[in-house]
């Protein structure tokens, strides 16, 4: 009895061991299932952002205006009141010739004039006077004549020594180099005391004056974007001497004649320098904004999917893919903008969506992507 009843305990105690073991494979086979059929993805959220299409060009870096500063007549140079590096007005004066000699001149000139002035004037008298006799026939026509040509030539040599002053007020006046506008002296080329002759083929001048108030970039587009460049556009540029800062310009001039070895065109681009950041001769990274938009619904182009001319992402739901068509639009480098198809806060896949189907059990691996 005792034997039967320990013999009966252990085949029931086998029994439930069998039954337990049974049960837990069975759910770690579900388990497993459950796991296989969910395929591991990472997503991002819907948002907004502002896109820009842009043309990406390289150029340097020129002076809005520049000239060497040069005097009209040669002469030994008397003073220079500039060196490199000074910033200088319209109107200032920035170095002077010796005039010790035209103003003696000027002196003479003076001195002539006043001679002439005061010929003329007796020789005007004159002719007043025989004029009224000539009415009343109280001299002859001979004497009258004779008069009337020493007016005139007291007249020409009144004419002859304004010229003679205006001359040497000229040698003077532009003896005086002036700045013709606001700008940086950007170079030195002689010393006081040494002598300059203008005429000379390939002579050097005085100074240089740069206008880097603002600066221009010329950059060279295809004819394939020249549809797309405009006068006034936004022009974004950027240096190597200032990482991280965009120095925002316009389109100024677009030539209309392509060159004719590289079949490119020539566009100039106004950039405000007034702090005078931006130096003559630096290389610049351009980027025309031929498009716009502030505010638009984006994602990553990663998220995309192409099938022929459609587009489509999987939008996840209850941790199921939905395969989902949109229409896109502006495009900037990672991200693209959506104008049909999606709402601001969604979950789209980017990462996995190659091995997806439509309705396909999902699980989030690594946390969303930002």
């Amino acid at each position: 009895m005792k034997k039967s009843s320990k013999a009966l305990l252990i085949s029931t105690l086998f029994f439930v061991f069998l039954l337990v073991s049974f049960s837990c494979k069975r759910e770690m086979a579900e388990n497993n299932n459950e796991e296989i059929k969910s395929i591991p993805v990472e997503v991002t959220e819907v948002s907004r952002a502002n896109l820009r299409k842009v043309i990406s060009l390289t150029g340097n870096i020129e002076p809005w205006k520049v000239v060497n500063v040069v005097p009209d007549i040669g002469g030994k140079i008397a003073k220079i009141y500039v060196k490199e590096g000074d910033r200088v007005k319209k109107g200032q004066l920035l170095a002077e010739l010796d005039t010790e000699a035209a103003r003696l001149q000027l002196a003479q000139a003076k001195a002539a004039l006043e001679v002439a002035q005061a010929n003329y004037n007796d020789a005007k008298l004159n002719k007043e006077r025989m004029d009224r006799l000539l009415q009343q026939k109280a001299v002859s026509d001979q004497q009258a004549e004779k008069m009337s040509l020493a007016y005139d030539a007291a007249l020409a040599q009144l004419n002859q020594a304004k010229k003679a002053l205006d001359l040497v007020q000229h040698q003077i006046k532009v003896s005086l180099m002036k700045a013709p506008f606001s700008g940086v002296i950007t170079g030195k080329y002689i010393n006081e005391d040494e002598t300059i002759n203008p005429m000379m083929p390939g002579g050097r001048g005085v100074v240089t004056l740069m206008d880097i108030s603002r600066v221009k970039c010329k950059v060279n587009i295809t004819e394939r974007n020249l549809k797309d460049v405009r006068a006034g556009q936004k022009v974004l540029l950027t240096v190597d001497s200032y990482p991280g800062h965009i120095f925002i310009g316009k389109v100024y001039v677009i030539n209309q004649a392509a060159d004719p070895l590289t079949r490119s065109f020539e566009v100039q681009v106004a950039v405000p320098n007034l702090d005078l950041q931006l130096k003559s001769g630096m290389f610049a990274r351009v980027k025309i904004v031929v498009e716009e938009k502030e505010n638009v619904i984006s994602i990553p182009v990663d998220a995309v999917i192409e099938e022929g001319s459609n587009y489509y992402v999987y939008v996840v739901e209850n941790q199921k893919a939905i395969k989902r068509e949109v229409k896109l639009g502006l495009e900037e480098r990672e991200l693209i903008e959506v104008q049909d198809g999606l709402k601001v806060g969604e979950k789209i896949v980017v990462v996995g969506k190659e091995m997806l189907k439509d309705g396909a059990a999902v699980s989030l691996e690594g946390g969303e992507v930002k």
